[in-house]
């Protein structure tokens, strides 16, 4: 018998953009079209999650720390509240959008720009655990934005090696909430001095305000073609573009006007 076979991870982000890797989501699929769902949760980064923004994962008692959550021929909640059922009139439609010709739950949910309003989480594809040397990180950046490499890589569940020592599970709750609370005082510090220099601006008839983000009119046409053609999903265009979904949208209102 024949097994189909997918990955993913599930994400959640922080106010400060931070990814926090959360679980391993493994899909199984065998010609008789019974399937399983297994959860491999990842406790060293959930550990570092706040109420404001992770409020679990929908189905899982994650109080039990189970290393697997197996659901055998049983769909889990976390699926059936994001992926259409197919017995939705649009369903095809909905396939064909992102150019997929049957469901993969998992990279359908990667690749919809469709958002689950209950909470904030998504998948990514599969990526392995990577072990990440310190001076592979260092740059001319000043002192926030090195530390915001380093919690980018502590959220993500990666290890980082400095000198003899290693910020890994054992210890990546501790050095997390030593770094987060540094780097939140630094960007208010940062923050404030820019408001400063912002009045000092107005004050001397200096400040011209943000520039907008320019678009290449040319480049979004030509994604936008593919996007109506169906060969790319509307989130996979923000991305190509370097935008958000928002601006997506808006650039794209603009020239159906």
């Amino acid at each position: 018998m024949k097994t189909y076979n997918s990955k993913a991870i599930i994400c959640v982000k922080d106010q400060y953009n931070f990814e926090y890797r959360l679980c391993t989501i493994s899909y199984f699929l065998n010609d008789d079209e019974s399937f399983k769902y297994v959860f491999e949760p990842n406790y060293s980064v959930i550990s570092l999650t706040s109420a404001s923004f992770f409020q679990g994962i929908p189905g899982l008692n994650l109080d039990l720390h189970k290393k697997e959550y197996i659901r055998d021929n049983v769909l889990p909640t976390f699926i059936s509240e994001r992926v259409p059922n197919k017995n939705r009139e649009d369903y095809h439609e909905l396939l064909a959008e992102v150019n997929m010709s049957f469901m993969d739950p998992l990279l359908y949910l990667i690749k919809t720009n469709k958002y689950y309003s209950g909470d904030y989480l998504y998948l990514i594809p599969y990526e392995e655990k990577q072990e990440v040397l310190i001076n592979n990180l260092v740059t001319k950046d000043n002192t926030t934005s090195y530390i915001k490499k380093i919690l980018n890589n502590i959220t993500k569940g990666n290890n980082i090696l400095i000198n003899n020592e290693e910020i890994n599970d054992e210890n990546r709750k501790l050095i997390y909430n030593i770094l987060i609370n540094i780097y939140s005082r630094s960007l208010e510090a940062n923050k404030i001095k820019q408001l400063d220099g912002i009045t000092i601006a107005k004050n001397n008839n200096k400040y011209k305000g943000r520039k907008p983000l320019k678009i290449d009119k040319l480049k979004f046409l030509e994604i936008l073609s593919r996007v109506k053609n169906k060969e790319i999903s509307s989130k996979e265009a923000a991305n190509l573009l370097n935008i958000s979904i928002d601006k997506f949208y808006r650039e794209k209102k603009k020239l159906q006007k």
